[in-house]
């Protein structure tokens, strides 16, 4: 069910989402059954744009991320959500204009990489809060900007009548198995690549997310596999950027994780706690993991920029012979806006 606060009545959210779908107004602040179904449209006095939250301890771009919507249809195993946010449902800034204006701020000054995938999924309700129809046409008329729409979903036919000028679409990415056991109610790993492949083919630059690699028994097996049918599907110069990096959560979503009703494999991982506090494989394998995926990557693609997100930079000196350096340094790798 679409709720709508009376505050966010008339914005131009709730309008197009009234156009397709019944909702009902509310009161501000009502309290509706809290469940992943049900979405309220509100207005927000936050500030939208903010850096990626990071630590210096490990390395992490400069990327900027828009809070326009909080909450997922989405069940992952390991989302974060599940200890950040104190409500399952969704909420959505219905004052877009406002968000519009913190991005144009954000970028007036200085390149950006802005997404929308933080406390949310990016398109997967896009068919419900058509928030591409506001975000795309107002991004393709800034300087300075790449806005990404990250996902595991493949819902992608608003994008499909909008310009790609200053757009990406980036998909994260686990073998079948995993978005199977791991990745309830998210898109298959065969519907996001034919919604790649489509995205590629009209005109969107596009991104891949190996975040987080899952270790298993077929580690090399299936994450192999993955690579190469993803590399033979998906024209390697439409390919901005990939990142990789393995599973790593605070140490209290590793308690939820074990209370899922639906056991998972990270509770059979061997853990430590690293030094920014957070758990996460022990050094070893996650070199050994991250190693693999970068070589098998540059088998086949050589163009796109290989970057490994919140991993320390002894990782990127074993691997790829380099320290990319904090925020700005390391914003600098990236293909130029």
């Amino acid at each position: 069910m679409i709720y709508v606060e009376k505050s966010a009545q008339n914005t131009s959210l709730a309008e197009l989402a009234a156009k397709e779908h019944n909702i009902e107004v509310i009161d501000d602040g009502f309290d509706i059954e809290d469940k992943k179904s049900n979405i309220v449209i509100s207005c927000h006095t936050d500030n939208f744009v903010h850096r990626c939250p990071a630590t210096n301890i490990y390395r992490c771009c400069n990327y900027h991320v828009v809070d326009i919507m909080q909450g997922c249809p989405f069940d992952c195993a390991y989302c974060i959500l599940q200890l950040y946010l104190p409500h399952k449902h969704i909420r959505v800034a219905g004052n877009t204009d406002n968000v519009l204006q913190d991005i144009k701020s954000a970028v007036k000054e200085q390149k950006r990489r802005i997404g929308s995938g933080e406390l949310s999924d990016s398109l997967a309700m896009d068919k419900t809060i058509p928030l591409s129809k506001i975000i795309v046409p107002f991004v393709n008329n800034l300087d300075n900007i790449l806005f990404e729409f990250k996902t595991k979903s493949d819902v992608i036919d608003n994008l499909l009548n909008l310009n790609p000028k200053n757009v990406m679409v980036s998909w994260s990415l686990n073998p079948a198995s995993i978005i199977d056991t791991e990745e309830p109610y998210t898109a298959a790993l065969e519907r996001r690549l034919k919604a790649a492949e489509t995205v590629s083919d009209y005109g969107y630059k596009v991104g891949f997310h190996f975040d987080p690699l899952i270790m298993s028994d077929n580690f090399e097996k299936i994450y192999g596999e993955l690579i190469e049918d993803l590399t033979s599907r998906i024209k390697e110069e439409s390919v901005e950027y990939i990142s990789i990096s393995t599973f790593r959560c605070p140490y209290e979503l590793m308690n939820i994780i074990r209370q899922r009703k639906n056991p998972s494999i990270l509770t059979k991982g061997d853990f430590i706690k690293g030094i920014d506090g957070k758990t996460r494989y022990f050094k070893a394998e996650r070199i050994k993991m991250i190693h693999f995926v970068t070589k098998k990557l540059k088998k086949y693609w050589n163009k796109p920029f290989i970057y490994y997100c919140m991993e320390h930079s002894s990782i990127w000196e074993k691997i790829l012979n380099y320290d990319p350096g904090e925020r700005e340094e390391f914003e600098k790798y990236f293909p130029q806006i």
